[in-house]
Formats: structure tokens, C-alpha cells, sequence
């Protein structure tokens, strides 16, 4: 919201400085972001009038005029299409300087010598037009200074407006903020309505089929006006408020709506069939073409402004392109209404038409000011357009919104305030901002506040809403800093949250990065992991109004947006692209409206696993890589009843990937992606990654652990080399060994892996190495050797193995 402070005056007695009403602004919640001067710079320009034109000789665009600048006439070159005889416009004289820095001299354009130049509203950076030379209004003196026949110099402020304060969209709003802080009454604007002919509702019926989406629908009727440019004044202050002046109608309505905060909109009543409105729904599939010239296709929930023949505005959004008032337009019907705000934003953003109105409306406007905005807007066309007002407005109301009671404890309210702040006090606060308030004392002998909340601040709901207002009328700068009253103030972190840290830990110190991605992908990483979906949901979750179409899918794995961190560094030359996540997957479930959210762990390293170094060679990622990572973050975490096991995904290579459980429950994968995934994703082909689910590491990870005695006895080793077929997995040789090995079987560690000439086709050689011990004893050769020889023959038996 910009606020024009030579405009804000009108309503309110200002401070002597912008920074200090800005100050005091922000210190009440109204954030100011910025202080704006304009008009500034405009000393050196004059006032000219062109007394005669004449076509350039060599240049079919440009003109030569003779202007008069008080005293001495000067020939300018000019190309603006709109330059005539007796008009006034501003002139930059030789030696001035355009705000944007640009030096006026004289100048020789196409063999003619020009003394100045006639300047556009752009180029005096008053606004952004321009087609033309500023035309200013009658009554100005050939010469006079161009500052003082504008009267531009201004002050703005840019002001944040959360979306609770709809009342602050509005200069009365505003001004309504600065008189409560002040002490003042804000001086609404006077007017006196001259009403003659016919009734209005003999030109106009209004039928509210809708109600749920339209409550009011006033209309009031203004003929015989004139469609022109509207004064200087009005186009000063719109301009300073960042809307672009159109013509004199249009323009009252968005003068009205920035000072009332009532959105209306103008129809040309001759183009509205019988001038019959009719508030409806649209149907499904039902078109009409809005005033920026774009036909647009309507959903059912979409409110419609129509006459009989069909729509004639999308309703708080934007008006149709039908009924536009036009330069031949006589007769007006103006619209002043209130419609739900749901509705509108939804509107809005499906139709992708955000609007000036669209935004107050989306936030709420105040339904009880519709018929004063409506006569405010009808006074303002009849003083600027020559028009006839038709006594009386239409009000169509389908329900009456009205006024909310509430009641304010005195005591409690003072408590969350932590002020000692008495009731009238209270209540004076509440009166500043137009509340009515009364002081109770209720039948315990508690001191209560009845207050009436008017219809132009819907965000009041509760007690505790009053309670934040009279906080920051009050000053939340006057409010003494204290600690909540509380035996338990330290605050910590629960077990699983400090496990979290604790992962994050463990992955950085071996040197991965942690990787933050978007939760939201691209629909194409579906058909790149999983063009099958065999492991992926075949129905997404997917966004109903996502920012682009790369960003519609909540990921079902961490996978995509590390993989897209990869690609992303490896296009840049960054090395060593390790990188780990933790964040939450989304997965639909049957029967269930909202997606099971599961938090996750993933890692993906690509590229180079260690540099070049002076005593080795660099070493590129693998899928060792990551099982080491994993297999450091098990034994840093002290879990031990995990496992792999071989298991194909389609995103992963199919000789390089494994499921991993824990407590014999599958949690993720790991592996080397798919040759068809690394080329569609553009990374690496031995790129390695792996995902668990977090819940059952950390679980795993918070179990106590038993307490194991130190051996006081020596050990025994031994090696075992066994021959097995190709297909068995060494993890599965393990299992058998610890199986056999019984109590005194400590450490099974898998050293050595043959495949070669010596062995029959097809097969393979693991060596494992064998720790024996006992916690109350010194183990015999024999009886070791008892145990050896029964996991051989347990091997032998279970998975066909022999001594090599």
C-alpha cells in the first residue's frame, strides 16, 4: 500500500517528519518499508505554450513548434504525436536536467536547431506514460515554474499490510491508524449528493442469485456525463499511489476505492441489456472475455456480475470487456458490492488476474460501506464528469452481516500484556479505533469491557485479538522485557532429535555435505526412476496449483533432488559431490485424504571419492563407497541388528544394489543407480546412493546397549577359505559361520575374495578370519578345533561349500 502523505493530510494532522509518523507506524505493527520522495527536481522546468506547428522538412515524425516561455518564444523539435496549437506542456530549457540524469542543450535534429524540449509524464518521471507530451490544464502562465503550477513534491510511504488488516488497505484506514496513535478524530470527507430525476431503480434491478458468495450488491446510476482526462490533482495522487490514470470515471472509481478501501467498478449502463443485474455462479465450461481483451474459461465456483444476454464481469476480480465505458459513453451504472473472500482469491489465482480490487476483496472489505463508497464515487463523476445522479442506490442484500460482540476481561487482558494497564485505559484504546466500548463489572466484581466491533475490522474474532490490539495501541515498546513464569525454563532436545544431529554429525565428518532440496519434482523423474512403477506410487501426490509444472509432484523419494544437486555441482566443475538429506517423502495412501509423510536419509556421491595424492592415486566413487558410509554410520550409531541384502529396484543397477533392514524390516536401498537413470539424469554412471527411513535407524539407535565383558583371557585365530558357488552371497557364508560357531565364535571378518583358474567355472574363494574366546577361560586347541570343524561341516551341508 503506498500512502501519499500531502493526501493522508486531508484525513488526519500529520508529525513534521515522514520518518517520525513511519517511526511511530511500524512501533503499532503497520511495517513501513520505505520512505519515498517524488516529485523532486523540478525547478529548472517552465511552463511553455505552443502557439504554432508546423511539419519538421526532413522528418516525416517530428514537429517544429514555436513555443511561448514567458517572454521569449524558443523552436523545439518534437515527436510526440499529440503536440497542437494552445496547449500548455512542460519544457526542459537548455542546461536543465531530466530526472533520470539526462543533460538538455541545444541541438541540431535533422538540419533544425531545437532550443529545449517538451517533456511526457515519463520523462519528468511522474508516471509511466508515454505516448505524449504532458498536457497541463488551463490557467498556468507561459513561464511560470513548473513546480509550483504542479504542486508534485510529495512524500510515500511503502507499507506492509499483513492480510488481517484489510482496514489499512485505504487512506481512511491509514488515517484511522495515525489519529488512535496521535489522539485525534480522523476527518472523513464531506460531500453533499445533488440527486435529481427519475429513481435509480427504475433504470437498474439487481437479482442476487448466489448469496453464499455475494451478500450486497448496491448500485447506484450517474447520467449525461463527460468522458476525459481527470484533473491534475486526482491523477497526482493516483500516480503517487501507483495506479495509472485512465479517464475521469474509471479514475473516481479507484480514487474512491484507495481512499474507502471499497472496490468499485464502472459499467456503461446503455451495454447492460434491460439494466438488469444478476449475481450467479458460472457453469462449468461457461466463457466470457474480461477488459485486458483475453477470453477466459470459467469454473463452476466462479461468481459472475450478468445481465440477461450473458456475463458481463468475473465479480472483485475484473469487469468485462462488453460493458466498458468508452469515450462514447453517457450513462453509468456503478457497482459497489461485497463478495467472499475465499471465493475471490480462488478466482484470482486459477485465472491468474490479480487485481487492485481482487487483493482488498481476497482480504475482506467492509459490507456495511458499500452504499457510502457508492455516493462518495457518484459525487466525485458528478463534480469531474458533469453527470445527473438518480436519487436513491440500489441495495440488494441476500444476508446482513453484522457487527461482532465481544467482551474483554480487564484483569486477564492486563496479565498477557505483563502492563499494569486499567480499564478505561483499555477502553480509550479501543474507542481511538472506532470500537464501541463500554465498561461492565461483571456480577464476581470483575471489571469487563462490552465491546462492538465493526464490520470494517473482520479480523477481530476473539478476546484475545482485542487483547493484541490494545498491546500495540498501548506500545509494545512501553512493554517491560520478562521470562515466562515457569519452574522448567531450560528447553532441550528429545532423544530422537538429538539422533538427528548426531547423523548429520557422523555423515560431515566423513565428509559429505548436507543438501537441502525442494520437496517439490518434476512429474518426468516418475518416468526416469520408475517408468513401471513397481516401486513408486502410480498415483502421485500432486499439487493442485504448483508454481511451474517441474515443481507439481511432492516427491516420494529423497532421491530426485539429490541426483539434481549432483547434476547441478558436476555442471559447475565442483568436486568431491557428496552430498546427504534428511527430509520427509510423501506417499499416498489408500482411503486416506492426507499422503504418509516419512522421514528419510539419503546420500548420493558422484565423481571422485578421494583426491590424488602424493603416495596414491585419486580413487572415483563406487558402490563400496557407499556401503562404507553406511556401514560407519551403523557403528558410529552403535546399531547392530542391521543387514543387506541383495535385492533389485529399477532405479538402481541391477548387479550393484541391495535392500537394507533393520531388525529384520526392509527401510531403504542402496547402490549404484541404473545406466538408463544416470543418462536420463545427467550424472555420473557411478554415482552411488543410498535411502533408509530415519524412525527405525534412530529407534535402533536409542535401544540401550548390553553391557559386554573385556576379555581377561587370550584368543585364538584362525582363517577359513571356502569355495562356494558364484551365486551365494558372502553375507550369506557369514550367517552359517556365526550359526555354527556358537558362543565362542567372537569376530567373523571377511579378508579375501578368488575368482580364477584354480577354481572349477562359476565359482568363487572367500577367506574369512575366525576370533575364539572365552569370558572365564583359556580356550584348548582342541576344542576350537571342535567348532572349526563343525562350521565346515555346517557350510558343507547348508550352502555345498568346501575347503580350499
Amino acid at each position: 500500500m503506498r500512502v501519499s502523505l500531502e493526501w493522508l493530510a486531508e484525513y488526519v494532522d500529520l508529525p513534521a517528519s515522514a520518518h517520525d509518523l513511519a517511526e511511530m507506524l511500524n512501533g503499532s505493527g503497520t511495517a513501513v518499508e520505505a520512505v519515498e520522495e517524488i516529485g523532486e527536481g523540478f525547478e529548472a522546468f517552465v511552463v511553455g505554450r505552443v502557439l504554432e506547428v508546423k511539419a519538421h522538412p526532413s522528418a516525416d515524425r517530428l514537429s517544429l513548434c514555436r513555443v511561448d516561455l514567458g517572454g521569449e518564444v524558443a523552436d523545439i523539435v518534437c515527436g510526440a504525436p499529440n503536440v497542437r496549437p494552445g496547449m500548455l506542456s512542460p519544457v526542459a530549457p537548455p542546461g536543465s536536467r531530466l530526472p533520470d540524469g539526462t543533460r538538455i542543450s541545444e541541438a541540431t535534429i535533422r538540419g533544425v536547431a531545437s532550443r529545449g524540449m517538451l517533456l511526457s509524464e515519463k520523462e519528468l518521471g511522474i508516471s509511466e506514460e508515454a505516448d505524449g507530451i504532458m498536457v497541463l490544464e488551463e490557467g498556468a502562465k507561459a513561464g511560470a515554474r513548473l513546480s509550483d503550477v504542479l504542486a508534485a513534491r510529495d512524500t510515500v510511504l511503502d507499507l506492509e499490510i499483513t492480510p488481517n488488516r484489510p482496514d489499512c488497505l485505504s487512506m481512511l484506514g491509514i488515517a484511522r491508524e495515525v489519529a488512535a496513535l496521535t489522539g485525534q478524530k480522523v476527518k472523513s470527507p464531506e460531500f453533499a449528493l445533488r440527486e435529481e430525476g427519475a429513481p435509480a431503480a427504475d433504470a437498474v434491478r439487481v437479482d442476487i442469485e448466489d448469496g453464499d458468495l455475494c451478500s450486497r450488491y448496491a448500485a447506484r446510476v450517474i447520467e449525461e456525463v463527460g468522458i476525459h482526462a481527470s484533473p491534475w490533482w486526482m491523477r497526482r495522487r493516483l500516480q503517487a499511489a501507483g495506479v495509472r490514470p485512465i479517464s475521469n470515471v474509471v479514475d473516481v472509481t479507484n480514487y474512491v476505492m484507495l481512499e474507502t478501501g471499497q472496490p468499485l467498478h464502472a459499467f456503461d449502463l446503455d451495454l447492460v441489456k434491460d439494466g438488469h443485474i444478476i449475481v450467479r455462479r458460472a457453469a462449468n465450461g461457461e466463457a466470457m472475455t474480461t477488459l485486458d481483451g483475453v477470453e477466459r474459461r470459467l469454473a463452476r465456483d466462479d461468481l459472475l456480475i450478468c445481465d440477461p444476454s450473458g456475463p458481463v464481469a468475473l465479480a472483485g476480480v475484473m469487469g468485462g470487456e462488453h460493458t466498458e465505458v468508452s469515450a462514447s459513453t453517457t450513462r453509468i451504472l456503478l457497482e459497489s458490492a461485497h463478495f467472499d473472500p475465499a471465493n475471490i482469491m480462488r478466482t484470482a489465482r486459477l485465472q491468474e488476474l490479480p487485481s487492485e480490487a481482487s487483493y482488498r476483496f481476497e482480504r475482506g472489505v467492509d459490507p456495511g460501506g458499500c452504499v457510502r463508497a457508492a455516493d462518495r464515487a457518484a459525487f466525485l463523476m458528478q463534480e469531474l464528469a458533469g453527470g445527473t445522479v438518480r436519487p436513491g442506490a440500489v441495495d440488494a442484500r441476500a444476508r446482513i452481516i453484522e457487527p461482532v460482540s465481544l467482551v474483554l476481561r480487564v484483569r486477564r487482558t492486563a496479565a498477557i500484556i505483563g502492563a499494569d494497564i486499567g480499564g478505561e485505559e483499555m477502553a480509550s484504546y479501543l474507542r481511538s479505533i472506532e470500537l464501541e466500548a463500554e465498561m461492565v463489572k461483571e456480577d464476581g466484581g470483575e471489571d469487563t469491557i462490552r465491546v462492538t466491533v465493526p464490520t470494517f475490522r473482520p479480523d477481530l474474532e476473539r478476546e484475545i485479538d482485542l487483547v493484541e490490539e490494545v498491546a500495540r495501541l498501548y506500545g509494545y515498546g512501553r512493554i517491560a522485557p520478562t521470562l515466562p513464569r515457569s519452574s522448567h525454563n531450560i528447553g532441550s532436545l528429545t532423544p530422537q532429535q538429538g539422533k538427528r544431529r548426531e547423523v548429520a554429525r557422523i555423515l560431515a565428518g566423513m565428509g559429505l555435505h548436507e543438501a537441502i532440496c525442494h520437496a517439490f519434482i518434476s512429474p518426468r523423474w516418475l518416468e526416469i526412476l520408475d517408468p513401471d512403477r513397481q516401486c513408486l506410487p502410480s498415483a502421485p501426490v500432486i499439487l493442485r496449483n504448483p508454481i511451474s509444472e517441474e515443481m507439481s509432484v511432492m516427491r516420494p523419494l529423497l532421491l530426485p533432488g539429490l541426483l539434481e544437486a549432483v547434476r547441478y555441482n558436476l555442471n559447475r566443475q565442483v568436486a568431491g559431490l557428496l552430498f546427504f538429506e534428511m527430509g520427509r517423502t510423501f506417499v499416498p495412501r489408500a482411503r486416506e485424504k492426507l499422503p504418509e509423510e516419512a522421514q528419510k536419509l539419503g546420500c548420493a556421491l558422484a565423481a571422485r571419492w578421494l583426491p590424488k595424492q602424493w603416495h596414491r592415486d585419486a580413487e572415483d566413487v563406487d558402490f563400496f563407497a557407499a556401503k562404507g558410509i553406511l556401514e560407519r554410520l551403523m557403528s558410529s550409531l552403535r546399531v547392530t541388528s542391521w543387514d543387506l541384502r541383495r535385492e533389485g529396484f529399477p532405479f538402481l543397477h541391477p548387479a550393484q544394489s541391495c535392500a537394507v533392514s533393520i531388525r529384520d524390516r526392509d527401510v531403504g536401498f542402496l547402490g549404484l543407480v541404473h545406466p538408463r537413470v544416470a543418462a536420463a539424469a545427467d550424472v555420473p554412471p557411478n554415482t552411488a546412493v543410498l535411502e533408509i527411513a530415519l524412525d527405525p535407524l534412530i529407534a535402533a539407535a536409542l535401544e540401550p546397549l548390553p553391557y559386554e565383558e573385556i576379555p581377561r583371557y587370550p584368543s585364538i585365530q584362525m582363517d577359513l577359505a571356502v569355495v562356494v558357488d558364484g551365486g551365494v552371497d558372502a553375507g550369506e557364508v557369514e550367517d552359517v559361520i556365526w550359526e555354527a560357531g556358537g558362543e565362542l565364535l567372537r569376530e567373523v571378518r571377511l579378508f579375501d575374495l578368488y575368482r580364477g583358474d584354480q577354481l572349477g567355472e562359476g565359482e568363487k574363494s572367500l577367506a574369512f578370519s575366525l576370533s575364539f574366546y572365552a569370558l572365564d577361560r583359556t580356550l584348548r586347541d582342541d576344542e576350537v578345533r571342535s567348532v572349526y570343524e563343525g562350521i565346515i561341516a555346517k557350510l558343507a551341508g547348508g550352502l555345498g561349500a568346501r575347503l580350499r
